[in-house]
């Protein structure tokens, strides 16, 4: 049975010492070691001089740990989350399934801290993400967006409540790590947490940038989790393109409403987004199987449109892919 820790990060709200009251275990400053029987590593909070706090949580486990936090109602503080695990994806999501669900690759979840969210974090894996809190006005005198990003000026200033998803980059990835090896030994250690966390809003921003999204709707928990339903259906079966008839039905949404939040919130149309995650199994199965076998495995019955269209996506053909990855190893 998973261990549970339930919080609702409010004003003044400590997580490293509510953490260590719950597990009877010692804080020293701002950071906390696992109990033993939890597991070994550490959960630290930073505070920044620029107006962002961290929640760095760098463990692995001896039991699967479920985090819990609820919504507080306000939605002047905005939260980043970088989450540097990789986890299959659940398809039979129940009412109360929670947002930060886990999902293929490395994601980036940005929004309003009104919702409930739910990180399920399994044992006996290396488990390395952060937490950024921060309010509306801190970033955006920190992004400083100019007039070709009237839109996302819009969403942080002026959204009552709203949630993005992005796929974390290598950029990201690499710079999560930095962050999370900081420790007393390191040198200007505030000035590095504060560079490493502002190279990550930057690659996120990047990208959320050049989405053409248009002006973000206001969307409540239901909203996000009917939609998190969506993508849990495309996951579950990379083989056939999806049906939005049956999407629509199965989260009991219109049509018009589940295209528009789904594109708001992960940026793109529900096929291109099937079709890139389509395209990126297919470069995973290629370390295990053939071309041919790829192909048919992921719905192709025609291998020359199967090559087309992993060409269009990787820029190179999926034979010279799998060499690529062959010359790797």
């Amino acid at each position: 049975m998973a261990v549970i820790f339930d919080f609702e990060a409010g004003k003044g709200f400590h997580f490293t010492s509510a953490f260590a009251k719950r597990f009877d275990c010692q804080a020293t400053g701002d950071r906390v070691s696992l109990p033993p029987l939890l597991g070994e590593g550490f959960i630290q909070e930073v505070y920044l001089d620029n107006g962002l706090s961290l929640c760095l949580h760098r463990y692995h486990l001896r039991q699967d740990f479920i985090l819990r936090r609820h919504g507080t109602g306000a939605t002047e503080v905005l939260t980043l989350k970088f989450d540097g695990r990789r986890m299959p994806v659940r398809s039979d999501m129940d009412v109360r399934e929670p947002l930060f669900t886990t999902g293929k690759g490395y994601e980036v979840e940005f929004g309003t801290s009104n919702f409930f969210t739910e990180v399920m974090i399994p044992a006996h894996e290396e488990i390395n993400f952060v937490v950024m809190v921060t309010t509306r006005r801190t970033l955006l005198n920190l992004l400083q967006i100019g007039e070709g990003g009237s839109d996302m000026i819009h969403t942080i200033r002026d959204n009552p409540s709203f949630f993005l998803h992005e796929t974390m980059t290598r950029e990201m990835e690499r710079t999560l790590k930095q962050l999370s090896q900081i420790n007393e030994t390191t040198p200007l250690p505030a000035l590095l947490y504060q560079t490493r966390a502002q190279e990550l809003i930057y690659f996120l921003f990047a990208r959320l940038l050049s989405r053409k999204t248009g002006v973000a709707l206001s969307i409540n928990q239901e909203d996000v989790k009917k939609i998190y339903q969506v993508r849990a259906s495309i996951l579950a079966d990379l083989s056939a393109p999806p049906k939005l008839s049956e999407l629509t039905r199965h989260i009991g949404m219109s049509s018009t409403k589940m295209k528009q939040l789904f594109r708001q919130i992960f940026g793109d149309s529900i096929y291109n987004y099937f079709q890139v995650e389509r395209m990126n199994e297919a470069a995973q199965l290629l370390k295990d199987f053939s071309v041919s076998q790829v192909g048919y495995r992921i719905g192709f019955s025609n291998l020359s449109h199967f090559t087309r269209l992993f060409e269009k996506h990787h820029q190179m053909k999926p034979k010279r892919y799998k060499d690529t990855l062959e010359e790797v190893e």
